[in-house]
């Protein structure tokens, strides 16, 4: 288990490097968690600090809240964003990440694979930090979207001790590991927020966590229906590469995309989500063209015409379809799944706690 240390400076520039050489921080510089610091962000949740919000069996390690909250404080996180982490940390232990007792939360990370941890955030949380769901939505634009992103990969790093070249075995990895964090563009959709299809009232905040490859660009600026611009992302989330894990994927349909598609020709989300499960497949044969094993799968093996094919999600609702970017071009993205083993159909969904009130800003 890790264990808290104490380490003493003439200036919080020094502390900062003593603290880079020992590994703890990702290179960036970082606020220095001082016992005030720590207590602040502790009084901005309703939790014991020493309450385990993730345990991995693995490597014997476990993140409280308190260790969470030094991780938030490191990264540079404001104290009312804190309740964001705590939220998508105990999304990394819901049980349907595996089987029984055992999570994939470790495969997850260690993999050569190299997946992040998207966070999707949704609800009334998303005005009150001031996150950005519009234009450049992936990029270091807001605050909270880069400080609660960083915290979290951060808490991967120092507490759980996922280190490249040690138990993180990426062979590529990717940008997403410096943080992950997005939050969706509701007052842009045609269709209710995933939240509120997932059973969460309109009114509270949610965090949506899912091991995740990078967001893959899917540009069509020039089709007017909308079976083109499901097609288009159909064909991009069928890519041979991304075929093979299966499981959830995410559809971040730009607004533009979403008005022609909902707005204009007006498909429902479902409707929307079985065009593109019933599109997301490739020929078995194109897998045995390109050398890639192929076992049954009962859930994505299905005949059609005489021809074998393998779908890339076990049913419509294994894809979360949300709105998110600018609404200036004809631009979505698809982000798809790495060592994500969920029933099928289902998301984890973490709920953000309202606001305690006893920390200030």
């Amino acid at each position: 288990m890790k264990v808290a240390q104490t380490i003493a400076g003439e200036s919080e520039d020094e502390i900062g490097r003593d603290f880079a050489s020992r590994g703890w921080t990702d290179h960036l510089p970082v606020t220095v968690p001082t016992q005030d610091r720590v207590d602040h962000f502790l009084a901005a949740v309703d939790a014991d600090p020493d309450e385990v919000l993730l345990a991995v069996e693995e490597s014997r390690r476990e993140v409280t809240v308190r260790l969470a909250a030094v991780n938030a404080v490191l990264a540079g996180c404001a104290p009312e964003q804190f309740r964001v982490v705590v939220a998508a940390v105990r999304g990394w232990a819901d049980s349907r990440w595996g089987s029984g007792d055992r999570t994939y939360f470790y495969m997850s990370n260690a993999s050569t694979g190299g997946a992040a941890q998207l966070t999707v955030v949704n609800g009334p949380v998303r005005g009150e930090l001031g996150m950005n769901s519009g234009t450049n939505v992936y990029a270091p634009v807001a605050h909270a979207n880069v400080a609660i992103g960083r915290a979290l990969r951060l808490i991967i790093r120092n507490v759980l001790g996922f280190l490249p070249s040690t138990l993180d075995q990426a062979t590529q990895g990717h940008p997403g590991k410096a943080g992950f964090c997005i939050a969706e563009n509701e007052e842009q959709s045609p269709w209710e927020p995933l939240h509120v299809e997932r059973g969460f009232a309109a009114g509270s905040s949610t965090v949506m966590v899912m091991s995740a490859r990078g967001p893959e660009p899917v540009e069509n600026r020039m089709s007017g229906s909308a079976e083109g611009v499901l097609f288009t992302i159909a064909d991009t989330l069928s890519r041979l590469g991304a075929m093979v894990p299966g499981g959830p994927v995410v559809v971040v349909m730009g607004p533009e995309h979403a008005d022609l598609v909902g707005s204009k020709h007006g498909w429902s989300k479902q409707e929307v989500k079985q065009y593109l499960y019933e599109n997301f497949r490739r020929p078995v044969a194109d897998l045995e063209r390109a050398g890639l094993a192929i076992r049954p799968d009962p859930l994505r093996d299905r005949s059609e015409g005489g021809t074998a094919y393998r779908y890339g999600a076990r049913c419509p609702d294994d894809i979360a379809l949300i709105v998110a970017g600018g609404r200036n071009a004809g631009i979505s993205s698809v982000i798809t799944s790495w060592c994500y083993s969920t029933p099928p159909g289902e998301f984890i969904l973490s709920p953000v706690e309202q606001r305690s009130g006893k920390a200030d800003k």
